[in-house]
């Protein structure tokens, strides 16, 4: 490269599933390039990647969500308020690991294997679980979906 060149661009590609059947084969691209951040944050390096997905292993306490992949049975998508001092309620959605192997995570253990986003509330860092999950019910051919949706506290049921 010349000094003069621009320097090349570099963009994050979401990954895809493919899934054969009769027809053919069908793409399913990820519904986020991941991890999603907040406004104005910069990209994260892997090390900090790896930071959030420690703070979640040490506190297990601090999951809000768990959701089963029907995609992949080792595969829970999960969702951490992160209230210990160092991380200042800084909410995470994760893929976590439940067996040592799996499709996502080769020779991983059992753990947060990756981070889905980082939010500054539960609700989003749920959205983007959430979608997560949509993506293998689509994949998995099934034709409904979850949402999260904010509830009226006085409208709830005793």
């Amino acid at each position: 490269m010349k000094q003069d060149d621009p320097p090349p661009a570099v963009r994050r590609a979401r990954a895809v599933r493919l899934v054969e059947h009769s027809k053919g084969v069908s793409v399913y691209p990820e519904p986020h390039s991941a991890p999603v951040l907040p406004t104005g944050w910069a990209p994260l390096d892997r090390a900090d990647q790896e930071a959030v997905l420690t703070a979640c292993d040490a506190h297990p306490h601090a999951c809000r969500l768990r959701i089963g992949s029907p995609w992949d049975a080792t595969i829970e998508y999960r969702v951490y308020a992160l209230d210990v001092d160092a991380w200042h309620g800084v909410c995470a959605a994760t893929a976590f690991s439940t067996a040592p192997a799996n499709k996502f995570h080769g020779d991983g253990g059992i753990g947060n294997i990756r981070l889905l986003a980082i939010a500054r509330d539960v609700q989003t860092a749920a959205r983007v679980a959430v979608d997560f999950l949509n993506w293998d019910l689509e994949a998995e051919g099934l034709h409904w979906r979850l949402s999260v949706t904010t509830s009226d506290p006085s409208s709830r049921q005793s």
